[in-house]
């Protein structure tokens, strides 16, 4: 499965946090009530991860708004956003909840997340995998697929029976910066973007 390269995603993260909304990479701080397993009693944050948060890894999660590509540090605590303790080496007892005679416990769990978060207006680069003369396809940062339609591409560009052709009379191919108009997540899938080059 392909990922993004950790140095491109590193610097999109960078400038990201730097304050530039137009990035569609966010990391965040998020936390999750989770039931915590009888069988991951005696290593709850990893059971936690195993059962709850791995399987969001490149899925569209709907109360992120985006495609969770990876989180970090990830630790329990009876009460959301609570505060890590300062010296990571302390021992912290944590209190899970129980309901009823319900078999399971319930803890907050909160991690740094990486999210895809696409936004209309945002500009992304992708290279080009597919063409037919209604559509232009590409593929951004390894995984997501995004298609312009014919009508949204460049003006003087041409069906030659095989490929779009610019003005000057070459293939269209590599990579294209687009704006995004808008996106679809189907289900717990990833997301299909569709964009435009007239901007």
């Amino acid at each position: 499965m392909a990922r993004v390269h950790a140095k491109e995603k590193a610097q999109l993260v960078s400038r990201a946090n730097q304050g530039q909304s137009s990035s569609p990479f966010v990391q965040t701080t998020k936390s999750l009530y989770l039931s915590v397993s009888p069988c991951a009693a005696h290593f709850p944050i990893e059971g936690l991860c195993a059962e709850h948060i791995s399987p969001l890894l490149l899925t569209y999660y709907p109360p992120f708004e985006g495609v969770v590509l990876s989180y970090s540090n990830p630790r329990i605590s009876e009460h959301p956003n609570e505060k890590q303790a300062n010296n990571n080496d302390e021992v912290r007892t944590v209190f899970s909840r129980s309901i009823d005679e319900y078999g399971v416990t319930y803890v907050w769990l909160s991690a740094e997340f990486l999210i895809f978060q696409p936004r209309r207006g945002t500009l992304l680069e992708g290279y080009v995998t597919l063409q037919n003369e209604s559509i232009l396809g590409l593929l951004c940062y390894n995984y997501f697929n995004a298609g312009i339609q014919a009508e949204k591409l460049a003006k003087d560009w041409t069906w030659d029976g095989e490929a779009f052709v610019d003005a000057s009379g070459k293939k269209v191919d590599g990579k294209l910066t687009f704006k995004v108009e808008d996106f679809e997540a189907s289900g717990t899938e990833s997301i299909q973007i569709s964009g435009t080059l007239l901007y």
